[in-house]
Parts: C-alpha cells; structure tokens; sequence
C-alpha cells in the first residue's frame, strides 16, 4: 500500500532523528531511499513543517538544521497493533488486530495494513471475496493510496472478540485522553480470551 504523502513524511522524520539534519544531508538520504525531490521542492515542503510547528528550524551557518519538535504521530494501523500486543499475546493477538481494523474501517483490511499493524504471518480469518476485496480498494483509491491488484484483503467475524475489542478501544481512548485518573482501579494487566 503508497501514500505518497505519508510516506515521505515518515522518511523524513525517520532520516531527521533526534538530532536533525541539514537540507543536503536530508536530500542525499531521501535519495538513497528513492525520494527524488528537488532541493526546492524539499525545503519548501520542511518549511511547511516548520510552519506547522511539527519541525524547528536551526540555523548553523552556512546551513540550516531541521529537527522534529515532536515524534511522528502513530498511524491507526501501528496504535492498534500496539495497543493490542500490549494486551493480549501470540495468535490471539493477530485475530484481535484484524477484527478491531476490520470493525473499525468497515471493510476488508489489506495485508499490507496488516503489517504495518504488526502481523507478519498468515493473517488469521477469511480471505475477502473479489467483490469485498474491490469495493474495500475503492474506499482506499478514493482516499489516495495505491493498492497493488496482487494485494489480498482479509476480515474476521466475532468469534467471542467483541468483548476483548471493546476492552482494547476503552484502554486507548482513556490514554489518549489522558483519563486515567478517573477511572476505578482494577488488578487485570493482561486481556483474556
């Protein structure tokens, strides 16, 4: 799956790091991962970042120095995958993570948005049908992202996973919320299936 947005994005915060680089430094290694930009095109587009307050501008002369203000945001693929393998281990993690996707996009997930969720194997579930797999393509051409026609999409049904879901989606919503002070304690760290 290409977002072509999105994916420079992560290259470059990848690239920059913690302590940031000059333009020149940043073009060479955008480069060497097949990122042709011209340097006007690239410092126009760091200093729209700059401009968002998602990147600051150093000046070490003759050179500027760009350096991430904050970490690059999870995607809704990486916080579930994250989230999920937090809570729960092994297979039943990998079901977990196709059914919140599955529920939460309404359509057949792609096996590429698996693995950015962490699943690396065989996805657990059905391989979707030529028609769900094409009206889920749709959704994703429509929002600008290029899904290869080898690409297979899978979804899940229930299978006693609503409740451990719901559990999942509470603890993410109260952490990006930063709610945590009110809610009750409990003694469970671990989600059983």
């Amino acid at each position: 799956m290409f977002s072509p947005e999105e994916d420079l994005r992560r290259a470059v915060f990848e690239i920059l790091g913690e302590e940031g680089k000059s333009i020149s430094a940043l073009s060479r290694e955008l480069e060497a991962k097949g990122y042709v930009l011209h340097r006007l095109i690239l410092t126009g587009y760091l200093r729209a970042l700059t401009d968002q307050r998602v990147l600051k501008e150093r000046a070490v002369p003759p050179a500027k120095i760009y350096v991430p203000i904050k970490s690059l945001e999870l995607d809704i693929y990486e916080l579930v995958g994250q989230k999920v393998r937090e809570m729960v281990e092994g297979e039943k993690a990998d079901a977990l993570i196709l059914y919140l996707l599955y529920r939460l996009l309404r359509r057949p997930v792609f096996y590429d948005e698996l693995k950015r969720a962490g699943i690396t194997g065989q996805p657990p579930g059905r391989q979707a049908s030529s028609e769900e797999r094409q009206d889920a393509k749709r959704v994703l051409v429509r929002a600008g992202f290029k899904i290869p026609d080898s690409s297979k999409a899978y979804l899940i049904e229930g299978e006693g996973l609503q409740e451990a879901s719901a559990q999942v989606l509470e603890t993410m919503m109260i952490e990006m919320l930063n709610a945590g002070h009110l809610v009750r304690e409990t003694t469970q760290t671990k989600l059983l299936l």
